[in-house]
């Protein structure tokens, strides 16, 4: 009875629940995703998928700087100021994608030609790339107001149908109308302008778009900019790590080693999709000006205690499905299994970096998450450089160590921060 009572306690808790449903709305998303890569490998070839990837490169790298990351801004400015807050930022924002915008495509206008050759893609799909990350801004904007709003279905309900549509009509382009590769991107483009458009609508119906706000504009980009290098790790480390295991030890391993890193990520979807309800509450505990100091750290610490042991278990009950699964359905990649555990170490060590971080992005600590973050990735750069050539294990105990710096120094400084904003032992 005990174990029942203590059961309906955890399903009853509001961020185990909402945690959990932003965990599966990841899962299906990534699913779609995933399964449309499989689909999509029985109609292209894989020049085309080479082509498709340096396309998805183009557009990552433009997610960084078309808002140069002050949309992250908006959930601060929603549990400090509000709506006001919100309309300030959502402004911002805006103008400064704008401004992106016609940067982009007077740069392409300009050298085009040039930029064609360097990134091995059609200039006709750099234009689109440059539309499709713009409205994918809008798109990302919408559904983190639905999260830090705590709209679970209706954030459920938009980022499936994205993902749905996204499947459909890519393979409709691809299989039926034969457009190859370039389908793909159509797809993209057709759904990400319709979600953005959307999106823009519903802000502009709820007047949060108003004039700029220079001292607002000035923050969120002091708040944004430190950021651009702290997104750019994941380029450092997995993108050019692939590069370094082919060059070392060839393609295969390059499959069984992203296979096992691909394994891994399933237990950071579930890290991610339980910040996503965390962060919210990790706000409104800080935002609230008639908790006590003291009340706060409390709840706090409670959070992160019950957190690490949800992020314990998931580790464990993936490395056990995997273990199981892998041999029963895919034994062609039953040699990834060998660096899995090491790989599921650093993703719990992600998901306890994840426990820390919201504290710093609060009280607008950005360029302490950059220094660590960024410096930690160029170490992980040198070691992977230098062990690699021996053995992908070596690889691997990297990803955990540089991500145990990473750890180490932003709890570090997030309970320091703490100490000094709240002036209270932590």
């Amino acid at each position: 009875m005990r174990i029942i009572s203590k059961l309906k306690s955890i399903s009853a808790n509001k961020s185990i629940r909402n945690g959990t449903l932003f965990s599966l709305f990841s899962f299906i998303n990534r699913g779609f995703s995933f399964f449309l890569l499989l689909v999509l490998a029985n109609y292209i070839l894989p020049t085309d998928y080479g082509y498709l990837s340096l396309f998805g490169t183009v557009v990552m790298l433009l997610g960084y700087f078309f808002a140069m990351s002050t949309e992250g801004y908006m959930t601060v400015a929603y549990f400090k100021d509000g709506k006001d807050g919100v309309k300030n930022a959502f402004s911002c924002v805006f103008y400064t994608s704008l401004i992106s915008l016609a940067f982009f495509t007077l740069l392409l206008l300009a050298g085009g030609d040039s930029l064609e050759r360097v990134l091995k893609l059609p200039l006709k799909i750099l234009y689109l790339s440059v539309f499709i990350g713009f409205f994918t801004l809008y798109t990302h904007v919408n559904l983190d107001l639905f999260r830090i709003q705590e709209k679970v279905k209706l954030y459920g309900f938009f980022s499936c149908l994205n993902a749905f549509l996204n499947f459909v009509v890519s393979i409709v382009l691809v299989k039926y109308l034969l457009l190859g590769w370039e389908g793909r991107v159509y797809a993209q483009l057709a759904c990400f302008s319709l979600f953005g458009l959307a999106c823009f609508l519903f802000f502009i119906r709820d007047g949060l778009l108003g004039k700029p706000n220079w001292p607002c504009w000035k923050s969120m980009l002091l708040w944004g900019i430190p950021l651009i290098p702290h997104l750019s790790i994941n380029f450092i480390r997995q993108g050019l790590d692939r590069y370094i295991v082919d060059y070392n030890h060839g393609v295969e391993s390059v499959g069984l080693f992203s296979f096992a890193l691909n394994l891994a990520n399933i237990i950071f979807m579930i890290g991610m999709g339980f910040n996503q309800s965390n962060s919210v509450d990790i706000y409104k505990v800080l935002g609230n000006k008639d908790l006590e100091n003291k009340f706060k750290i409390d709840l706090l610490k409670k959070q992160r205690y019950m957190l690490l042991g949800v992020y314990l278990v998931a580790t464990i009950l993936v490395s056990a499905a995997c273990f199981v699964g892998v041999p029963l359905f895919l034994p062609k990649y039953v040699g990834s299994l060998a660096y899995f555990p090491v790989l599921a170490v650093y993703a719990f060590f992600y998901c306890c970096y994840l426990l820390y971080t919201n504290y710093l992005f609060f009280f607008k600590k950005t360029k302490n998450i950059m220094y660590v973050t960024f410096s930690a990735s160029l170490l992980h750069l040198a070691l992977s450089l230098l062990l690699t050539r021996y053995s992908l294990m070596f690889t691997c105990f990297v990803y955990c160590f540089s991500q145990l710096l990473i750890v180490v120094g932003i709890r570090y400084l997030a309970l320091k921060t703490l100490r000094l904003e709240l002036k209270e032992s932590v």
